[in-house]
């Protein structure tokens, strides 16, 4: 357990300028650009009405109609998926080249031979990558998303509080509130569950191959898909090109992105209702959680995934260098 401590720290420390500083400054970069937007609007009503932009924002924020304050929700519940769906891609594109080069780049530099010199299982090596970019990291990015997120609402509810509008009816006290937050804090296991086969893929590829990790890791699955389509074009009996594509192919290498993963996969009903005109509630979150809990490919594909991350174990204690 001790060991696993230091290697995590170790993990984190070498890539804390994908894990920490990049979700960092998204974040910061969202609440910028929002601060001047909300700025330019503020000139642009200026110009417009003649310098009598604050009376006619504060008109607008003073009615606050039913229909103001559902629609303010479902923007609401946009700003949250799209919050969401930035930081998925941040997160995403970080661990994908993160565990390409977990283990390659030990081999390439050959520092892996001193880590072998040193009481620290390949396995404990192996493990403490994979629990970083399936635990660790997801739960990092996760709060650093939500304190982005209600940092945006404290901005947003000073603005509103500025013109004379009421923070609560606009922003705070939409019943929506509180399902959106459940659902990504209930899809946190499920996501680490999905990650795992792409998890375990990179990780096999950047223990097995011995060079260019990155064209190995897509070109195979591709490959492998492309030659199925082909099998099927001749009358073979081949597997069906949807399931193969979107839920082994696609999940292999986009397994890890917020944006595709088990937090799309459930946001995707609260994406319906607000594209149906509904406010996302506590019925569609629930419907979303069972359906992927209920999902079989979910497990199926952490075991394997589990299964491949076995393998990078054995390809780690069987090759030293590239």
């Amino acid at each position: 357990m001790n060991n696993m401590t230091w290697l995590l720290k170790r993990e984190f420390w070498e890539h804390r300028g994908g894990f920490l500083w990049a979700p960092f400054w998204t974040g910061v970069a969202v609440l910028a650009l929002t601060l001047l937007g909300l700025l330019a609007g503020e000139v642009r009503m200026l110009q417009v009405n003649g310098g009598g932009s604050s009376s006619a924002i504060s008109m607008l924020f003073s009615e606050q109609t039913p229909k103001q304050i559902e629609q303010a929700a479902k923007l609401l519940n946009g700003s949250l998926l799209g919050v969401n769906a930035l930081f998925g891609l941040v997160m995403g594109v970080v661990l994908f080249f993160y565990l390409l080069g977990a283990l390659y780049d030990d081999r390439r530099d050959r520092s892996a031979l001193f880590w072998k010199s040193l009481p620290v299982s390949d396995a404990g090596t192996v493990i403490s990558k994979a629990l970083m970019a399936t635990v660790l990291i997801p739960l990092l990015v996760f709060a650093l998303m939500l304190v982005t997120w209600l940092l945006l609402q404290i901005l947003l509810s000073i603005f509103v509080l500025i013109h004379g509008g009421s923070p609560w009816a606009l922003i705070w006290g939409q019943h929506s509130f509180l399902p959106m937050l459940a659902v990504l804090l209930a899809d946190l296991p499920a996501h680490m569950l999905w990650a795992l086969l792409a998890v375990g893929w990179l990780l096999l590829c950047s223990a097995a191959v011995r060079s260019k990790p990155f064209l190995w890791a897509v070109l195979i699955p591709v490959l492998f898909g492309i030659a199925n389509g082909w099998i099927g074009l001749l009358g073979v009996p081949n597997l069906p090109a949807w399931f193969l594509w979107r839920e082994g192919i696609a999940r292999m290498l986009l397994g890890m992105f917020g944006l595709y993963g088990a937090w799309g996969q459930t946001l995707s009903v609260g994406d319906e209702a607000l594209r149906s005109g509904n406010i996302f509630g506590w019925e569609a979150a629930g419907r979303g959680l069972a359906a992927l809990y209920a999902s079989p490919g979910l497990w199926i594909g952490a075991v394997i995934g589990i299964a491949m991350i076995a393998g990078a174990v054995w390809f780690r204690r069987r090759n030293s260098e590239v």
